[in-house]
This record gives C-alpha cells, structure tokens and sequence, in this order.
C-alpha cells in the first residue's frame, strides 16, 4: 500500500511546468510536494499510448473534450466529468477520438513528472522511436500491458 506523503499549502493557478509531446501539452502543476502530483494534460492524441501500468495509482479527471479510456479490455468513450481510478499495476490508456481534450490527472506513489520531461526531451530531438520510448519508460517503472 502506498503512504501518501504531501506537504500542505496553496499552488497558485499561474505556477506551472509546460512541457510538450507531439500531440499533447502537459501542465505540471503540482510536483514539488511529496509523491502526490496533479498535471493538467491537452490532448489531440488519436492513438494515445499503448496500454501499460505502472507503480503509482492515478486518477483521470476529464475537464473538457471527449476521450477514450481503455480499461478492462475495452475502450470505454467519455465526456466531461468522468473519473477514471487507477490503482497502481491496472492496465490502461487514453486517447481523444476527435477534437481536443483536457484533462486533470492525479498521480499518487511514484512521482510522474521526471518521466514526462525525460519523454519531452526525446521528442523534442526529432528521434524519437518505439526502443527508447519504452527504455525511458521502464526506468520509470511503466511496462506495456500484454493484454489488448
């Protein structure tokens, strides 16, 4: 069982860490504060990542936009004020089907922010490929899931 470790206070909306991928910009917006992490995500991904797991539970938040969760086996479509709950080793994924999306995820366990920069440093060299997507993401603890 994860011990949820944060330090209290306020995070004012304008303090934020943008980074980007291809089809998506990624807000960080709590990470400094123990092993709980909040990340505002906008999205135009189609595909989305393939289906994973990792140590960290996490919950999705859709804001605004239609998305695709993938959990269970099946891709589950969903609008605005969905929650998806994650605990941590569930196989999941998430794509926007049309139009752009934003959602709010909280992570718990793990921290998420040190694998999305490191994912936003290997886009942004053009080389980014399927091996070292995967190597950056295993060092992060987040392995694809056999099922689909």
């Amino acid at each position: 069982m994860t011990t949820v470790q944060m330090s209290a206070g306020i995070i004012d909306g304008g303090h934020f860490e943008a980074i980007r991928y291809p089809d998506d910009e990624i807000l960080l917006r709590a990470t400094d504060s123990g092993n709980v992490q909040v990340i505002e995500y906008h999205s135009t991904d189609r595909e989305g990542p393939p289906p994973h797991y990792h140590p960290w539970h996490e919950i999705e938040f859709v804001i605004e936009g239609e998305v695709e969760f993938y959990f269970g086996g099946q891709w589950i479509r969903s609008g605005p004020g969905t929650v998806q709950m994650l605990p941590a080793g569930i196989a999941h994924s998430v794509r926007v089907p049309v139009g752009k999306a934003r959602l709010l995820y909280i992570t718990i366990g793990a921290p998420y922010d040190g694998m999305a920069r490191e994912m936003s440093a290997l886009y942004s060299t053009g080389q980014a490929d399927l091996s070292s997507i995967v190597a950056i993401a295993n060092r992060h603890g987040v392995y694809l899931a056999e099922e689909m």
